[in-house]
């Protein structure tokens, strides 16, 4: 038995087979699809010896897989300045024997494994750039392993995703797989910033490659993983987002002990929190998702104000992420923001500036592209089926923030979603929680933009294969080289 993972005995498939069948819980909005063809593909794919092979790979890799993991960690990439984790995906592509690999001009990585014709292109991919606040570029990292997790900054944000991503390429080549379309293994920076050119690396790769690398309208399809897995599919991400900021200025007081900008912007900030509802449960128009219509999501960011402690603050901001399905009940909620902060300044003697800094998503998704019912879509949730016992389901509202911009420019990104925890030899919890309880004391789980981050390990295996089982049963399984 390796330490994270027992190997299995005999293929997946009967494995699967032999499991006791799973219940699934799906989430709310969450659409499950019949998908009997495409099942008869996964599985036909699993009875194949390579896949067999590539499949015991992963269930006897486990060491070598978080001895990476911890590798990427150890290279730091801040979101911005991501070359030395780049540099080092880049060696690791060459390694495993990639011969078209490069890094482009936003330190993306991408290597490519050519397929022999006849198959649609799959892209799988994750964000290496991290946003681990208070943690100096120049302070080494490292990782390491206890109760069951991996601890380090951006270690499920996303070096989970990364690793998984580099565990299919080695299992394809331990199991000599050869597939008919291209298998493109893609490696995204500037994902974490909450700017407009936030995701610029998949901005930049979809802006380059579609589309005359790779085009939805032929079948070709980015499929993220993001640390979990093995229970469908997301395919939104087509929400409109729109970021703003709001500053206040108030009168200059000499006083140490003067008119503070902070004062006046506190019962702004409490009549906003009060005041811009989640109408979720008042609507009745709903999508076919299960989704309100008019249900807005603001998130306060971030909040500033004086940087000098010996001085009032005569200016203070505050930056607003709203994602809504329409953009006019946006504009909507700009509108009552700046209700509220001119209402509460006329009260205070302040002044109100505010500013859209940025928009972007793409209301009602790209026409003529089912974001439910399509032919990646409907693979994804198959391989989930046939691997873990009819727990797939498509999400169309949900994905990723590399999603968000491939869809700003034209390509329909998709990642693969669900908590299955592989064990191995047949055993497997569906939604279940991810990790082990912590034993110790001194340690507690944090959030993933955390410099004390930690993510749990045995999340890793069931989207490995559900990545890899989609990849090559969507790409095409292509006979064994003679």
């Amino acid at each position: 038995m390796g330490r994270w993972l027992g190997r299995l005995m005999g293929s997946v498939l009967a494995a699967t087979v032999a499991a006791a069948p799973a219940q699934a819980q799906f989430e709310p909005g969450e659409i499950v699809l019949k998908v009997p063809q495409e099942e008869a593909v996964v599985r036909k794919v699993l009875a194949a010896p390579q896949m067999k092979k590539a499949l015991d790979y992963v269930n006897a890799s486990d060491e070598e897989t978080i001895r990476e993991w911890m590798s990427l960690c150890n290279a730091h990439g801040p979101s911005g300045d991501e070359i030395f984790r780049a540099r080092l995906i880049w060696k690791l592509l060459r390694i495993y024997g990639l011969e078209n690999v490069f890094i482009d001009d936003q330190r993306n990585v991408m290597g490519i494994r050519r397929g022999e014709g006849g198959g649609p292109t799959v892209v799988l991919n994750a964000h290496f750039d991290d946003n681990a606040q208070g943690w100096p570029k120049e302070q080494p990292i490292e990782a390491f392993v206890a109760d069951g997790r991996m601890w380090c900054p951006a270690a499920g944000d996303d070096l989970a995703g990364v690793t998984q991503v580099l565990t299919i390429l080695r299992a394809m080549n331990a199991g000599d797989i050869r597939t008919k379309g291209d298998v493109w293994f893609a490696f995204f920076t500037g994902e974490e910033p909450l700017k407009d050119n936030a995701s610029n690396g998949a901005g930049l790769f979809v802006s380059s490659n579609y589309p005359h690398n790779f085009d939805w309208k032929r079948g070709d399809i980015l499929m993220q993983l993001h640390g979990g897995g093995g229970a469908g599919v997301s395919t939104g991400s087509v929400e409109v987002r729109h970021r703003s900021q709001l500053r206040i200025f108030v009168p200059l007081d000499r006083s140490e002990w003067g008119k503070h900008a902070v004062d006046a912007l506190g019962p702004i900030i409490a009549r906003l929190s009060a005041e811009v509802r989640d109408p979720r449960a008042s609507s009745s128009e709903r999508t076919s998702a299960g989704r309100p219509k008019d249900l807005v999501m603001m998130n306060m960011a971030q909040i500033a104000a004086g940087e000098t402690l010996n001085q009032t603050a005569t200016e203070a901001s505050i930056r607003f992420n709203l994602h809504a399905l329409r953009e006019a009940d946006l504009w909507r909620v700009h509108d009552q923001i700046q209700r509220i902060a001119k209402e509460e300044c006329a009260k205070a003697g302040c002044t109100v500036h505010y500013a859209i800094n940025s928009k972007n998503g793409l209301e009602g998704g790209l026409p003529g592209f089912d974001a439910v019912n399509n032919a990646p879509a409907r693979m994804a949730v198959a391989a989930s089926n046939v691997l873990y016992g009819n727990v797939g389901a498509v999400n169309p509202i949900g994905g990723c923030g590399d999603c968000a911009r491939a869809y700003r420019n034209g390509m329909p990104a998709f990642s693969l979603r669900g908590n299955v925890i592989d064990y191995g030899d047949g055993r497997f919890d569906i939604k279940a929680e991810r990790g082990e309880p912590l034993k110790s004391e001194v340690r507690r789980k944090t959030r993933n933009h955390d410099p004390t981050a930690s993510a749990p390990i045995d999340g890793l295996w069931a989207a490995a294969k559900h990545g890899l089982v989609f990849a090559v049963a969507y790409a095409g399984l292509a006979e064994p080289a003679n």
